[in-house]
């Protein structure tokens, strides 16, 4: 896939493509994506916190800068904040997606993807209940 297709993307100028991209060149914020790419569903800080064994506040800055680029997308639901691959994403979206798809593309994703699945066990009725573990 030619990542220089996203920035051909209808509505999108250069700058905000070069953002998008910037913010994917940092490991925490690529392996932070990565999970996102391999959940199924939302996932809240904690769980990605958990996975990735980095601090609330490094995790936190990581998701604000994919936010803020527009590659994933952040909802509140009570408490919790939850987070997802933005659908605007376009092909940045479909190339996280193959970094975990339909195997890891390296070690420390695979052991990220591994911790986020048992974290992901804790779950009750698919809602993140207990908080951090860090």
């Amino acid at each position: 896939m030619r990542i220089i297709a996203y920035m051909n993307n209808a509505g999108r100028d250069i700058n905000s493509s070069v953002k998008a991209l910037k913010a994917l060149a940092d490991p925490r914020r690529l392996r932070a994506a990565a999970l996102l790419g391999r959940a199924s569903h939302p996932l809240c800080v904690c769980e990605i916190v958990d996975a990735m064994r980095e601090s609330q506040y490094n995790v936190s800055r990581c998701l604000g800068a994919l936010c803020a680029a527009g590659i994933i997308k952040k909802e509140k639901k009570g408490r919790w904040a939850m987070y997802s691959l933005a659908a605007k994403a376009g092909p940045l979206r479909e190339f996280i997606k193959r970094l975990v798809l339909p195997v890891p593309c390296c070690g420390m994703v695979a052991t990220d993807i591994a911790r986020l699945e048992k974290r992901l066990a804790l779950r009750k009725n698919g809602i993140c209940v207990i908080g951090c573990k860090c």
